[in-house]
């Protein structure tokens, strides 16, 4: 290379000691390019690279103020100047395919590309040309005419070449075959226009003409007969080729036949044709969308049930059309089934159609089919049985299985089968008064037997309740038990009680605690492993950055990005950990195997020290404390669970509200409960999204989350309001819809004595 040229001279400022920039640029350009100039505005050489293995033959004219167009092949040179001039008027990077003289006299075929350099001031002083050589490419990748021969013979395809100079039409054995013409048979224009179907000559022709016109690539399909009287679909992909003044001189294309794709394609639109008669006269609403959820069918009932002419829908946005459909379940399985290309059915109502219908959602690729039967006259009944059966509502709210009478002291009077086969008795086992009481109740179950007994006489119905029964065989079998009671004149009070074998239940609970407690495990381990390693590579990042000088700004835009992501890596990995530990907890709920550690602490430094915490996790929010001053706070808590619930009211708050507005965190002692409360300025909620928060798996939709990751599992509120029971205290929200919301939870003081 020519070191006099500033951009190969030394570089005092590497990054690794004893490298030049020079060694580098001439490494990278070696490796990437096979041309490598850098050129003035009026494309004198100022530098050449000296990696041109393929092209060695460069010296005659690579010296500097020289021409680079002295390597160019006479024809190449003008495009070769527009292409150089092109570059440095629009400032843009301008392609240019030349041929390049090589060693041996010969030219190479080159991909050049000119890319203008600014200064700072945005004058372009000079142009870096750079290319590939594109002969050794295309020799390696050239077919032997026998191959290529033999290719297009076994594919079918029938080569041709219309000269438009001479006039000259030459088709090879395949072409002809296709047009059922043998190969001694002459061929022309003529001939060729002959052979058509003649519907489809004046068109062929006319798109021949226009292609010439164009001077582009085309596609034609068109009917040709053969000498036997047979007709014959074939297809026809050309190119014109033009001269280097821009005239066109030849058509090539290669020809298909398709008369099979076209048979086929007219018995798919007899098909089609017929499915729509019958989807026309069948008395229920269906309907097509494409994949942007625009209608194109719709029958002669969806257009009564629309109560629109398709003409109005077709081609519309379906959710423009029937905006109602918006957050319902035809909204959600519509998505659902779209998303996951699995059909579904389900039972609503329409708003749109208001009716009840009975929906079949059949996805494809390019959309989904959609079928609503009417159901209207069906929920009506079904009202109507429901409403009729009012009185059997205790019955059918058990939801049990097992059905049995008792006395009043517990006996069993009556038994079905399924009760008996539960217990591993018979009718005669019942009959003979071997099923009592005492024997197949545990000594534990017997008390609380007493009482559902007591307030079935109180109320006329106990509560479910879980005991256990003994079986003939000794085992132990858990259930679900009601209790109703039913009298008759002039008799002691009868028990229709209604059991539910819960061992399947059971051994699932079991086997849930158990899968999970295994995979909150396994997840947390390689999370935890995960979080360390992204934070260890952002410290390494930290510190590689400062210990670099001289970092240029697109380096230093990289870095910070990166560093951004690692971040927001470490961020994403506390969500899904503490997702994990919602679902163990309430695992740990269900099964009762939660266990409080309790101290007697001042609630105070947990409170600022969770806070304070939160301002590391998102120091872009304003989190501002109301906390007593100089006066403990004392209570007897699990501290880690009181900074659970802590942090999941910040939380909420902060994924609820504005960014700009900041979240209240306080502390007040009334009377002997302290009262701890999170205040936000988000939308608010309703009375009654107010009453469903704390549900387990809860989500409340109708409120955006307007910061931070998106919704969790639903889990947290319902934890919190576990943990602060356990704790012997409350919790509550205080909301209106618009002016934010205040979450609170209380907890007795600690008894100055403990």
């Amino acid at each position: 290379m020519h070191s006099e040229h500033p951009l190969f001279q030394e570089d005092s400022n590497t990054w690794t000691p004893g490298l030049t920039a020079s060694s580098r640029l001439s490494a990278l350009t070696q490796e990437m390019f096979d041309v490598f100039w850098i050129l003035t505005p009026a494309g004198e050489i100022q530098a050449i690279s000296s990696s041109w293995q393929t092209l060695p033959d460069q010296q005659d004219f690579a010296d500097p103020g020289r021409g680079w167009l002295d390597a160019v092949h006479p024809m190449d040179r003008q495009q070769g100047e527009e292409a150089l001039h092109e570059a440095i008027n629009s400032g843009l990077t301008s392609e240019l395919v030349c041929h390049i003289r090589g060693d041996d006299n010969s030219y190479h075929l080159v991909h050049l590309r000119f890319i203008p350099v600014r200064e700072a001031s945005g004058m372009i002083n000079e142009v870096l040309a750079c290319g590939n050589n594109l002969t050794r490419q295309m020799q390696t990748e050239q077919m032997s005419e026998a191959q290529i021969q033999l290719a297009l013979k076994a594919s079918g395809v029938g080569m041709w070449d219309w000269n438009l100079k001479t006039g000259e039409l030459v088709w090879t054995d395949q072409k002809r075959a296709l047009f059922g013409l043998s190969p001694e048979i002459p061929i022309s224009d003529e001939r060729f226009l002959e052979a058509l179907h003649p519907d489809d000559r004046e068109r062929v022709h006319q798109s021949n003409m226009q292609a010439v016109i164009e001077k582009q690539e085309y596609n034609k399909d068109y009917r040709t007969i053969w000498p036997d009287g047979s007709v014959h679909w074939l297809t026809d992909r050309a190119q014109v080729i033009c001269d280097e003044t821009g005239k066109p001189t030849h058509i090539v294309g290669a020809t298909l036949d398709i008369t099979e794709l076209k048979h086929t394609e007219e018995e798919l639109q007899a098909a089609k044709d017929e499915v729509t008669i019958i989807l026309e006269s069948i008395t229920d609403a269906f309907l097509c969308l494409d994949s942007q959820w625009r209608y194109f069918y719709i029958n002669q009932r969806m257009e009564t049930y629309l109560g629109k002419k398709r003409e109005e829908v077709l081609g519309k946005d379906m959710w423009e059309v029937v905006p109602m459909l918006l957050d319902t379940i035809f909204e959600d399985r519509y998505r659902t089934a779209m998303a996951t290309q699995q059909a579904t059915h389900f039972e609503a109502f329409h708003p749109a159609f208001q009716r009840w219908v009975e929906t079949r959602v059949y996805p494809q690729p390019d959309g989904l089919s959609i079928y609503f039967h009417d159901i209207s006259e069906r929920k009506q009944i079904e009202e109507a049985l429901r409403e009729s059966e009012a009185r059997f509502n205790r019955l059918r709210e058990s939801n049990i299985i097992g059905i049995i009478t008792t006395d009043r002291e517990g006996n069993i009077l009556e038994a079905n089968e399924a009760f008996l086969s539960l217990l591993g008795y018979t009718q005669e086992d019942l009959a003979a008064g071997k099923i009592k009481w005492a024997i197949i109740t545990t000594p534990q179950a017997q008390a609380r037997d007493v009482e559902a007994i007591e307030e079935a006489l109180r109320t006329g119905v106990a509560q479910p309740y879980e005991k256990e029964y003994i079986t003939k065989g000794g085992k132990r079998v858990p259930v679900l038990i009601g209790r109703a009671l039913f009298r008759r004149e002039g008799s002691p009070p009868l028990f229709l009680c209604f059991v539910l074998d819960q061992t399947s239940r059971k051994e699932v609970e079991k086997q849930k605690d158990l899968f999970l407690g295994i995979t909150g495990h396994e997840l947390r381990t390689p999370l935890a492993a995960l979080r360390g390693t992204l934070q260890l590579i952002e410290r390494r990042l930290r510190r590689f950055i400062n210990k670099t000088d001289n970092l240029s700004p697109e380096m230093v835009s990289f870095f910070e990005g990166m560093q951004k992501n690692l971040a927001n890596g470490v961020r994403q990995v506390d969500v899904q950990t503490h997702l994990i530990n919602d679902l163990l907890d309430v695992s740990r709920i269900t099964s009762g195997t939660l266990k409080l550690s309790l101290q007697r602490c001042d609630l105070i430094p947990i409170i600022r020290e969770t806070v304070e915490d939160l301002r590391l996790v998102a120091p872009e929010r304003q989190l501002l404390l109301e906390l007593p001053e100089d006066t403990p706070v004392n209570v007897l808590v699990d501290q880690n669970r009181i900074g659970q619930v802590i942090t999941n009211y910040v939380t909420n708050a902060i994924r609820y509200s504005s960014p700009d507005q900041p979240v209240h965190i306080g502390l007040a002692v009334q009377e002997n409960m302290a009262r701890v409360w999170v205040r936000d300025h988000g939308p608010g909620l309703s009375k009654e999204a107010q009453e469903k928060v704390w549900r387990c798996f809860h989500q409340v939709k109708e409120v955006p989350v307007q910061s931070g990751s998106g919704k969790g599992l639903g889990l947290g509120l319902y934890i919190c309001q576990t943990l602060i029971e356990q704790h012997h205290g409350e919790v509550d929200i205080e909301s209106t819809p618009g002016k934010g919301s205040t979450f609170w939870f209380s907890l007795p003081l600690a008894n100055e004595n403990k």
